[in-house]
């Protein structure tokens, strides 16, 4: 028998049987064992091995910790979502606090929790909400909890997506939206650029944006039922609203430009294959330029990288794609990919590192 398969008497299991009973990808239940996060063995030949009770706990524990670790919130309050304004809220919120209304920080947390709370009065199905808000000199936070459907499971459906962990990805690229008639799909994207540190918790997953790290993660989370946002702003902030906008926006003040995280729109570090490709550019013709972001990602294919930059720029003219943050052995195949055709070349912004 293999080290690393299934042993009906053994308490631990592999890294594989754990990620399907947790409902993670093994990618992230690898990241979760390299920081600590959750506890795990090693085999004689080098494989995780996982006891999932202990694993269950620890994502617990995670899920809880939350983005500020000040205690008790400086504001609370209960929300009923039906017929709510935000402005009002975060008015009340603001002057109860005694925020700025011309610093920067207040500017950047205006926006951020209204855009969130308005997700969840239009977005959510649920009756109420929970806000917490927590005002220091070094920074303020906000956590808005609602009773909702979950954003995860609402985003899956609506969009017709296979996993709520295709929705948490999808997510990051802007424009995503079940209600285009009212919503742009923009709120989330800014937000989770303009604050230092934004979580979103729904439907048993967490996508954590650490705009302070350049870091992306996706893990387990204790939230099941409804949506729960935190975001958090060191102070002072080290950007303006405007300079977030102004990143991902024409002349015209168009949202045009995206970055879409790789290493979020599949299982583990390689990517191989056309389908991976074309999930990642799904419904993305909208926009003029497109940031291939390509951190964390070890190898990619032939196959992907020729889908990713010959096969759909051919069937979507005019939308310019930039590969960025590429090892030595990404940007090698995507140059040999661009190469190989003897048609255009790598953009001159591209990046590696």
């Amino acid at each position: 028998m293999r080290e690393d398969s299934p042993n009906p008497t053994s308490s631990t299991v592999s890294i594989g049987d754990a990620a399907r009973a947790l409902n993670l990808s093994e990618k992230s239940l690898r990241r979760l064992a390299d920081r600590g996060d959750i506890p795990s063995t090693r085999t004689a030949g080098g494989h995780r091995r996982f006891t999932l009770p202990a694993v269950r706990a620890a994502l617990g524990t995670i899920a809880h910790t939350g983005l500020t670790h000040r205690g008790e919130a400086d504001w609370t309050g209960d929300v009923d979502l039906v017929d709510l304004d935000e402005a009002i809220v975060w008015s009340r919120i603001a002057t109860a606090l005694s925020l700025d209304p011309k610093s920067e920080g207040t500017r950047i947390m205006n926006y951020a929790f209204t855009e969130m709370l308005n997700n969840a009065i239009d977005h959510s199905g649920g009756g109420q909400a929970m806000v917490r808000v927590w005002s220091a000199p070094d920074q303020l936070a906000f956590e808005i909890q609602d009773d909702g459907l979950g954003a995860y499971l609402r985003l899956r459906d609506g969009l017709g997506l296979v996993s709520v962990l295709d929705a948490a990805a999808e997510l990051t690229k802007g424009k995503r939206t079940t209600w285009p008639e009212r919503h742009t799909g923009e709120g989330i994207f800014f937000t989770s650029k303009a604050v230092t540190e934004f979580r979103l918790s729904a439907n048993g997953i967490r996508l954590t944006i650490d705009n302070q790290r350049d870091d992306y993660a996706l893990g387990a989370s204790a939230v099941t039922e409804g949506t729960r946002v935190e975001a958090a702003l060191d102070l002072p902030p080290t950007t303006t609203l405007r300079e977030v906008f102004q990143e991902f926006t024409d002349d015209d003040l168009r949202f045009s430009r995206s970055r879409p995280r790789i290493e979020l729109f599949g299982t583990g570090l390689s990517f191989v294959s056309r389908s991976e490709a074309r999930r990642v550019l799904a419904d993305m013709t909208d926009f003029d330029d497109i940031d291939i972001d390509f951190t964390g990602v070890d190898d990619v294919g032939q196959g992907f990288v020729d889908e990713l930059f010959r096969v759909w720029p051919s069937q979507n003219t005019g939308v310019q794609l930039h590969p960025l943050n590429m090892n030595d052995a990404v940007a090698f195949m995507v140059r040999r990919g661009i190469g190989v055709r003897g048609k255009g070349s790598l953009p001159s912004d591209a990046e590696s590192g």
